[in-house]
């Protein structure tokens, strides 16, 4: 073959090869973020996901819920499961308002993921101890 013709067949493999190397990288998200799915508890119908963004040492906490309340709901990681949890937080979120959040913590996604942590959303500020929706957080 000559020089041309080389040259053009390593051009069109490289076109025909692109699309099918960009769609195996779409499958992970490109931010290394982690979602979560929140379930509804104790008949509240709020059910979404939540996403840990990593940035840096801190991470990027984003929940979006259905059917959430207009008044504010407290949001925390507790340790422990979704049925028992230590009343004691480990960390505070941004209260959930109309079923949406956006905190940024200052702790790596790797402590957040790598324990027994859970994140409950509480029913409102008057009434902490009803969980409206809780997920167990896992990477």
């Amino acid at each position: 073959m000559n020089r041309p013709t080389v040259l053009a067949a390593i051009l069109t493999a490289a076109l025909l090869t692109a699309p099918v190397l960009a769609g195996a990288a779409a499958g992970a998200p490109a931010d290394n973020s982690v979602k979560i799915k929140l379930a509804a508890m104790n008949g509240s119908e709020e059910s979404g996901t939540m996403t840990l963004t990593p940035k840096g040492e801190k991470t990027v906490i984003t929940i979006e819920l259905a059917n959430g309340p207009k008044l504010p709901q407290p949001a925390h990681f507790h340790l422990g499961t979704c049925e028992k949890y230590n009343p004691h937080h480990e960390y505070n979120l941004e209260g959930v308002v109309e079923g949406k959040s956006t905190t940024t913590l200052d702790a790596p996604i790797a402590k957040l993921v790598g324990g027994d942590l859970v994140v409950n959303v509480h029913k409102s500020a008057v009434d902490v101890a009803t969980i409206a929706s809780c997920a167990v957080i896992k990477s």
